[in-house]
């Protein structure tokens, strides 16, 4: 058989970001290479020609942000997910490779929840400083303030990131179809709770955990639906504010019928939990999944143990008290 050249091995020198290489996590039609501060993304002859039409087809070896193994969205929803999924057994067939390019999907609607949240905050945090340090200008004989502070596109970028984070929410609901056999997939909690007490039944730690996470969901669902298709209902969104006592509000949403939530708070407390409700589904999914002719078990390392560079929380091992030798 005669070897091509696109047969021939590829090699790179990744020169952008800080230091080795920490991680790989392969993602369908791509890999994705990790330094501490940055992502890289490879792609194979076979991936860019896969009907073989050009013998010299190259390789590509692309920079996808600046973002790395160190940030948790990545070290917890894709890198600890692959490799707790390379370690597992399943007692039934589950497509490691098409959870993983799914993970990958949710990873990357989180990190744009992210970004959105964090360009929002910076824009409220450098408000706050020259509010603090000068002060707001007057005119008017000093009876009016102008111009008065306003974080620039906020309903826009607000709306930005409710989508992300409404995709996201989306991605983790549709993770129960790729390990149980279910009719249907679900957008939200509320039907998927549903879904999984017909299915596997409701005392499970799967079902609970989706349970008891119902309302936190739905709450973000009504925000971004309620922005997107206001009638009755709808997401106010409220800039830098003058209070009646003359204090200076920062920004806050809420639906019409709501509470006002500092939206600062509120978006980093989102991505955190929406982190979170992925690893921990994916856990749950697992451990519901996972063959019982051996003793898995989910093993938290802990805080000292944690790898900045890599911070993964928990590792699928073996309970050795209960491994039984012949």
């Amino acid at each position: 058989m005669t070897i091509l050249p696109r047969d021939s091995a590829g090699s790179f020198e990744l020169k952008e970001g800080t230091g080795p290489i920490i991680a790989m996590c392969p993602c369908g039609e791509f890999l994705e290479i990790y330094k501490v501060d940055k992502t890289f993304r490879i792609k194979t002859p076979e991936s860019i020609d896969p009907k073989r039409t050009n013998p010299n087809a190259l390789w590509t070896a692309s920079p996808q942000s600046d973002v790395g193994s160190s940030n948790p969205i990545i070290a917890r929803v894709l890198l600890q997910s692959h490799e707790i999924l390379k370690a597992a057994i399943f007692a039934v067939e589950v497509h490691k490779e098409a959870v993983n390019i799914h993970l990958h999907s949710c990873k990357e609607a989180l990190l744009a929840s992210e970004f959105m949240a964090k360009r929002i905050n910076s824009q409220i945090d450098k408000i706050i400083e020259e509010i603090n340090s000068k002060g707001v200008s007057k005119d008017n004989h000093g009876r009016g303030l102008n111009p008065f502070p306003q974080v620039q596109e906020l309903d826009k970028d607000c709306g930005t990131f409710l989508i992300q984070a409404n995709r996201a929410i989306k991605l983790i609901c549709e993770l129960p179809s790729f390990f149980l056999n279910l009719d249907r997939q679900d957008s939200n909690f509320h039907h998927l709770g549903k879904r999984l007490e017909a299915a596997v039944g409701k005392d499970i730690p799967l079902t609970q955990f989706v349970i008891e996470n119902k309302a936190n969901i739905e709450y973000l669902i009504e925000l971004r639906n309620f922005h997107e298709h206001p009638k009755q209902r709808k997401t106010i969104i409220i800039n830098f504010m003058l209070m009646p006592d003359s204090s200076i509000r920062t920004p806050h949403w809420h639906i019409s019928d709501g509470e006002p939530h500092a939206i600062k708070e509120e978006m980093i407390a989102t991505v955190e939990f929406l982190r979170d409700l992925a690893e921990l589904m994916l856990i749950h999914l697992v451990m519901f999944a996972i063959s019982k002719d051996f003793p898995f078990i989910i093993e938290a390392i802990p805080e000292d143990k944690i790898d900045k560079s890599n911070p993964i929380r928990y590792r699928l091992s073996l309970d050795m008290n209960k491994l039984q030798f012949p």
